[in-house]
């Protein structure tokens, strides 16, 4: 029993050896054909390289037209870019330019509103100075007719004079009857001249005791004019007493300038037939620009 049994086990070993030999066999195959395999593919990557190349200078072609677009494109869009720089440097201009007219319409648009204001009162002021002349001028030829009166009253009472007989310095008595009844009186006739008026001066400004106004340089500034009056209480020494402002030149100014110049001044008084009595005198004085 120990005999077969050991024969049956010697074949079974030696079947078991050569199958392991084999699937060694078959590993060594596959890993071979796998070898082959890898090789083929690497030979037949190299043999494909040059059409890559090929590819790289396709792509290449491509990046250089899309270069040129890319710089035909830049280029116009700078000079899209200078031309809207410009367009607005030009807007810029012009609405300088407008702001700058629009200020010279202004400024002269002023202007001529302030040469209206300015010709506006002066005219105002000829208008009124007009008045003053001609108010002066009334009442210059009022005094002229005043004095032609006195004048030509004096004259009628120097012909009156004169054309009446000089009375004698004793009275002449009638001669009397040759009677005895005693004389009667008789009234006595004297001829009696008309009243005389008496002669009377004006007073005068002695220049030499005082400086005459002097137009203020405010009013010369101001281009004022007119004609002031003033009346002047004179004593009989030929002081001024008292000054009023009686007619105004329309300007505070010259108005204030002719009273305080004019109560500076020495007169040389007023007279009654010789006599010098205090009085009130009246002057004026004229504001006018050369």
């Amino acid at each position: 029993m120990s005999k077969q049994s050991e024969t049956t086990r010697a074949p079974e070993g030696t079947l078991r050896q050569a199958i392991g030999h084999s699937a060694e066999y078959v590993i060594a195959l596959a890993l071979l054909a796998v070898c082959l395999a890898v090789g083929v593919v690497v030979w037949l990557g190299q043999n494909e390289a040059p059409e890559g190349v090929v590819t790289e200078l396709s792509l290449a072609s491509d990046d250089a037209e899309t270069a040129a677009i890319t710089r035909m494109q830049a280029e116009e869009e700078a000079a899209l870019a200078a031309l809207r720089a410009e367009l607005r440097d030009s807007l810029t201009a012009v609405e300088a330019r407008g702001r700058i007219e629009a200020e010279l319409a202004e400024r002269e648009r002023l202007a001529a509103e302030e040469r209206a204001a300015q010709l506006a009162a002066l005219e105002a002021q000829r208008r009124e100075a007009a008045a003053l002349r001609e108010r002066l001028e009334s009442e210059q030829a009022r005094l002229r007719r005043v004095e032609q009166q006195r004048a030509e009253a004096a004259a009628v009472a120097q012909r009156r004079t004169a054309a009446q007989p000089a009375p004698s310095s004793t009275p002449t008595l009638p001669e009397q009857p040759a009677t005895a009844t005693p004389a009667q009186p008789q009234p006595v006739k004297v001829a009696l001249s008309p009243a005389r008026e008496p002669v009377i001066t004006k007073p005068e400004v002695r220049w030499e005791s005082c400086d005459r106004p002097q137009y203020p340089r405010a009013s010369l500034r101001a281009e004022e004019e007119g004609v002031t009056v003033v009346s002047l209480q004179i004593s009989a020494d030929g002081l001024v007493t008292s000054g009023s402002i009686r007619e105004s030149s329309g300007h505070r100014r010259l108005d204030e300038e002719t009273l305080t110049a004019l109560s500076r001044c020495r007169f040389k008084p007023a007279t009654t037939d010789g006599v010098p009595t205090a009085t009130t005198g009246i002057y004026r004085f004229a504001w006018n620009l050369r």
